[in-house]
């Protein structure tokens, strides 16, 4: 076995319903992704304690889409989260946005995250910070979600939908464990009118690992899956200066020799590399940003 075939194998361990397409997306996240001693330093160095961290003072580092927080604000009050309601995120990361509304919305959360390294920090972080007990974690595919018909009142997806080539298999997934009336609130990104995209794009090193669907695409799958579809709220502007504002910040640490948020070195030349790339794409109209939230049809 070639050592990158044994990287990919290694970032998935074996999870069910792997595609080559995500084992080369899980490996890419697990090198670039927040680690748990990455993060433990990057509190330090603001003056925490990491026994006496919260969710929120992790904020900083562990939400990997665009618009940080503020995006993961919007999506939950878009889908009306309410305490109590059972959540499923579905391509956690590290588990930032699965902590945030467990913490602020009062949900109870769960987060399925491909990649096996990944998963491993998403449950030592929630450790951390003590919310163990409203979030759960499980390594799997979104392809093949671990869990029973209808066991959730919401599904939330975030950026994970363009890295799936399989996505009819992807949304029937979401609304077979969704239930009658439940939302599917998604924050994705789509190909855009302005031409094929420049890489590298944030999860994709090479076009084999990219697989994006225009947004009238994606409502055709959509509506034949069952779904009411809301309407589509335009972010694409906000993405750009999200990733404008990360190459300024990167730029200045990478001129200092030192990684950003909690990365190394090597890990944040590399978000260096995509958050230009990426801010081209939306300035130039070959991605495009949004949300929407789906509900759930009778059947």
């Amino acid at each position: 076995m070639t050592d990158a075939m044994t990287d990919t194998a290694t970032a998935v361990g074996g999870a069910a319903g792997t595609t080559y397409q995500g084992a080369l997306v899980a490996a890419h996240w697990a090198r670039l992704s927040l680690t748990v001693d990455g993060a433990l330093q990057a509190l330090r160095a603001q003056g925490i304690a990491p026994e006496q961290a919260t969710a929120d003072d992790l904020h900083a580092l562990d939400l990997n889409h665009m618009g940080g927080l503020a995006a993961t604000d919007a999506l939950a009050e878009m889908a009306h989260l309410r305490p109590g309601q059972r959540v499923l995120e579905v391509g956690a990361g590290v588990g930032g946005p699965a902590r945030r509304m467990a913490r602020k919305y009062g949900a109870r959360v769960w987060g399925v995250e491909l990649s096996a390294a990944v998963y491993q920090t998403a449950v030592a972080l929630t450790a951390l910070v003590g919310l163990q007990d409203q979030v759960q974690f499980t390594q799997g595919s979104a392809l093949a979600l671990p869990f029973e018909e209808g066991a959730f009142d919401v599904v939330v997806m975030q950026h994970v939908a363009m890295q799936i080539a399989e996505k009819d298999q992807l949304f029937g997934e979401c609304v077979r464990v969704l239930t009658t009336g439940g939302a599917l609130a998604l924050h994705e990104i789509f190909a855009g009118p302005g031409g094929p995209p420049h890489y590298p794009l944030a999860w994709a090193a090479e076009p084999a690992m990219s697989s994006l669907d225009s947004w009238d695409a994606c409502v055709v799958r959509l509506t034949q899956w069952g779904l009411t579809v809301g309407p589509f709220v335009d972010q694409s502007e906000a993405g750009r200066q999200y990733h404008a504002a990360n190459v300024q910040a990167w730029q200045q640490a990478v001129a200092q020799q030192r990684g950003a948020e909690g990365r190394s070195i090597d890990a944040t030349e590399s978000r260096l590399r995509t958050a230009i790339s990426m801010e081209r794409n939306l300035r130039e109209g070959r991605l495009q940003v949004g949300m929407v939230v789906c509900t759930k049809r009778p059947t």
